[in-house]
């Protein structure tokens, strides 16, 4: 459960009254891009991902949310609307808070609104560090350290390495990792070619991590990292 709903007493009991907690399925959708915004999404269990649609009316895969995170952090101003599209990838669970509800007991429990602000920040920091880093990295620096990144959150061991057990398609590698599809493809080739990597269609099991961490964005000198 998330640090918004994990209360005691009067707060914990007030939260019962403003929240309801739904179930989805594998594909289904919570909200839509540009469409108002009247709850609080928090992620319980499951996977989601957010997507937003370019000028030219394509996708573009923003995050994918682990359980215990908002799933959207700009919610809290009047009038919000939706900057994203939210799919889920797995079952999941997500508790909805009332936001006019919730806004109105930050402002009657004051140590509420701190520790909300601190988790925010926290998030808001690691957001700013990792785009500090791929701002100093090489392409395949991003790539590595996106399937490095995936690996360690998702990663299932096998005899020979560690299969990514999230499957993304290469239009999604890309913009996690903020390069085109072609480039994406071509340093995938590159390092299975490398016997770092194995590819099966969407599965991409790392080999030698040992070998594929020296290589990613952590390894840049302290002066950028």
């Amino acid at each position: 459960m998330s640090e918004l709903c994990d209360w005691h007493g009067a707060v914990a009991s007030e939260l019962k009254t403003i929240k309801h907690t739904v179930v989805y399925r594998p594909g289904q959708f919570l909200f839509y891009e540009g469409h108002a915004a009247l709850g609080l999404y928090i992620l319980c269990r499951g996977r989601v991902k957010l997507t937003r649609s370019t000028a030219k009316g394509q996708q573009r895969l923003l995050a994918i949310v682990e359980p215990g995170h908002l799933i959207e952090k700009h919610l809290f101003a009047t009038g919000s609307l939706h900057e994203a599209t939210c799919e889920t990838l797995e079952m999941s669970e997500v508790c909805i808070l009332d936001r006019v509800r919730y806004l109105s007991l930050l402002e009657r429990y004051g140590h509420v609104a701190v520790k909300l602000l601190q988790l925010l920040s926290r998030e808001m920091v690691a957001a700013f560090e990792e785009a500090d880093q791929l701002a100093f990295a090489s392409a395949r620096e991003r790539l590595v350290s996106l399937l490095l990144e995936l690996a360690e959150r998702y990663g299932e061991p096998v005899c020979d390495g560690v299969r990514i057990a999230l499957q993304l398609k290469r239009e999604e590698l890309a913009q996690m990792a903020v390069l085109t599809v072609e480039t994406t493809v071509r340093l995938l080739q590159a390092l299975q070619a490398d016997c770092l990597i194995r590819l099966r269609g969407r599965e991409i099991t790392i080999l030698k991590p040992d070998r594929l961490t020296a290589q990613g964005v952590h390894q840049l000198p302290s002066a950028v990292a």
